[in-house]
């Protein structure tokens, strides 16, 4: 195996006719370097300058450390930006988030970090600016979404070799409080879904929407974007997603999954599938478009009110049509299904998504209060024969 030698030395003939001696050689990323003069017209005598260089670890120039603004002109601009062209080729990025990510670079990432080196930008350097925007009023959730992209970003600086380490490694996010959130009771739930659906939905289209997301668990881009061909005898195939920048063929993981459904949901979604075909189900146009989520909201909050929950009530739940998710994570954990199951159905990755999105009722843990009481149950104990 040939191995490439630390420098090369050779002649070069000047204009005035003298040979002057230059070397070439290899940086760190194994970039060939432009030539350099050694000023010396001996070859041996260049040689050992060379080696002299080479032992004082100067034979390399100093690697400039771009500013961070030379490193982030053009990003999140998918005309400009590199690591999105890359991107696009083996994990495209949604245009939900890539709008995220780009109003976050704008407006709180861009200047602030400009004038540093990449070198320079420090732990404590990325910690003063997560305070700074807490200062600024910005929610723990809104923070940490900013600082994700910023962590991205040096993440690439990083791959591409232009710093040695990535300094938000040792950067956490920023502490939030869990939202308190009270979900859904089963009997609120049957309420909602009545034998007459006109007594609380004014439109089938929201009420089949709303109950469709109660059985599944299906997100509201979910939903929107389901689409006729993918509605089948016992499941529904979720592939795809409908948000305000126009249907997406994939999930908000990018993972599709089977969902199954019962065959009176089947049969309920019949006259859907009748009028919409194999075009979106939740239309009203003949499935060319989905209902709109502000629709949807909508009648969400009108039928809450219908069965007694008014919106102050609803916003102090946190009640929602993403609340659905949360009702059926938590109903499928204490009706004892497996999560090895669960995570399937919601489309969660880890455990620690699964948790966040269950709340146990613990006014329904009649089991452990038999063990309670079978625990403190006083003994018999017979009295002694005299």
């Amino acid at each position: 195996m040939r191995v490439k030698a630390v420098f090369t030395v050779f002649g070069r003939t000047l204009p005035s006719k003298k040979l002057v001696y230059y070397y070439q050689c290899y940086d760190e990323m194994g970039k060939r370097q432009w030539a350099k003069s050694t000023g010396l017209t001996k070859k041996t005598e260049a040689v050992a300058y060379c080696m002299k260089l080479f032992k004082n670890g100067l034979l390399i120039p100093e690697h400039k450390v771009p500013t961070f603004a030379e490193f982030s002109n053009g990003w999140w601009d998918l005309d400009t930006c590199r690591y999105l062209k890359w991107r696009q080729l083996h994990d495209p990025i949604n245009k939900g988030t890539l709008g995220i990510h780009k109003s976050n670079f704008d407006n709180h990432i861009k200047d602030y970090f400009a004038k540093y080196r990449l070198d320079e930008i420090t732990p404590n350097v990325i910690e003063e600016w997560l305070v700074d925007l807490s200062d600024k009023g910005y929610k723990p959730n809104t923070v940490n979404t900013q600082y994700r992209t910023f962590k991205l970003m040096m993440g690439e600086a990083l791959r591409l070799k232009l710093i040695r380490d990535n300094p938000c490694k040792e950067v956490k996010e920023v502490s939030v409080n869990e939202i308190e959130r009270k979900i859904f009771t089963v009997d609120e739930v049957k309420k909602l879904f009545p034998g007459d659906w006109s007594l609380v939905w004014d439109n089938k289209v929201f009420y089949l929407a709303n109950k469709l997301a109660a059985c599944t668990g299906i997100r509201v881009g979910e939903m929107r974007g389901l689409r006729g061909d993918y509605v089948f005898d016992d499941y529904i195939f979720i592939c795809g997603q409908y948000t305000n920048h126009g249907y997406t063929a994939n999930t908000k993981t990018k993972h599709n999954r089977n969902v199954p459904i019962t065959p009176l949901m089947r049969q309920e979604l019949e006259e859907l599938l009748q009028e919409n075909g194999n075009g979106f189900v939740f239309s009203d146009d003949g499935g060319e478009t989905p209902i709109t989520a502000n629709r949807l909201h909508r009648a969400f909050d009108h039928a809450l009110g219908c069965i007694g929950i008014n919106r102050a009530e609803e916003r102090k739940r946190k009640l929602s049509f993403h609340a659905w998710r949360h009702f059926l994570n938590t109903l499928l954990r204490m009706s004892n299904v497996a999560d090895s199951k669960v995570q399937p159905v919601t489309g969660h990755r880890t455990m620690k998504m699964t948790e966040h999105y269950t709340h146990f009722d613990t006014r329904q843990f009649t089991e452990i209060r038999d063990v309670q009481t079978e625990l403190l149950a006083s003994p018999k104990i017979d009295k002694p024969v005299k």
